[in-house]
């Protein structure tokens, strides 16, 4: 009897096990189909068991302005300024260098700074008397000059100028290295013809003046012949030449002719002084 009661408990205390657990279990009550419960373990038999859960879907939603910016693209056609009228310079005239980005002291520039034009010119050329007592006594010889020159580009032009010249001279009573040396200045009124071309200026030219100029004999200690060791005498230069000028370069060339007034240099046989002269200067306008 003890035995069966012992057996009788023992089965008792294990079906009330069972009972405890599967009252724990919260997957016992759920029915088939129905979602599983938060935290319990997958059931073996369950159909949801065998299908991998769906990833979780996450949806964010982002609301960005909408900016409307309005693009006007360039014009294609360019408005297009009236030409502009350059008047046409006078002959002879010249605009104001200051309109010139040149600007340089007389040189490198397309046009003079001064309107009228100015120059200065240093040369030289050949010489002779044209009168036969003189022209006997002495041979042909060279002349130096030093010229400044106003309004070169203008019809009407002025002149300011030193001339020196020296020939050899033969007389009886001087010495045989005797040389005949003059010095003087002279002005004169130029009459031009300016013919410009860009930068260039071509201007043949005529002019006539007066001047003076003192004649000497040099190289002879001793002076006994018909000779007067100085004279003095009154000369009217007239003549014709070609200038050239570019970019502030000037140079020309001329022929002159001087009539001479108060001759007393051949003492005895008298004559006058008279000469012509060819040659040629350079120098720079301003």
């Amino acid at each position: 009897m003890w035995k069966s009661i012992c057996v009788a408990s023992t089965f008792g205390v294990a079906f009330l096990s069972i009972g405890s657990a599967l009252a724990a279990d919260p997957t016992m009550d759920v029915p088939p189909g129905a979602p599983p419960v938060e935290g319990a373990p997958p059931r073996p038999m369950d159909p949801d068991h065998l299908m991998p859960p769906a990833p979780p879907t996450t949806t964010t939603e982002s609301a960005s302005p909408t900016t409307t910016t309005e693009v006007i693209p360039p014009s294609t056609s360019a408005a297009t300024a009236p030409p502009m009228v350059v008047p046409t310079p006078a002959a002879g005239y010249y605009p104001d260098a200051r309109d010139n980005q040149y600007v340089e002291r007389g040189f490198g520039k397309t046009y003079p700074p001064s309107v009228l034009g100015a120059g200065v010119l240093l040369g030289g050329g050949v010489q002779d008397f044209s009168r036969g007592n003189i022209r006997d006594m002495t041979k042909a010889g060279g002349f130096w000059s030093a010229r400044l020159v106003a309004g070169t580009r203008e019809y009407v032009g002025l002149e300011a100028a030193y001339i020196g010249s020296a020939q050899s001279i033969s007389s009886l009573g001087l010495d045989n290295n005797a040389v005949l040396v003059s010095n003087g200045a002279e002005g004169a009124l130029r009459l031009n013809l300016p013919i410009v071309r860009g930068a260039g200026l071509f201007e043949p030219f005529a002019f006539g003046g007066v001047g003076w100029s003192r004649f000497h004999i040099a190289r002879s200690a001793v002076n006994t012949s018909d000779v007067a060791s100085n004279d003095d005498v009154v000369q009217i230069p007239y003549g014709a030449g070609m200038a050239f000028a570019y970019r502030g370069f000037l140079a020309d060339a001329r022929f002159t002719y001087r009539s001479t007034f108060y001759n007393d240099l051949l003492r005895t046989t008298g004559g006058k002084l008279d000469t012509w002269s060819a040659g040629g200067q350079l120098g720079f306008e301003f």
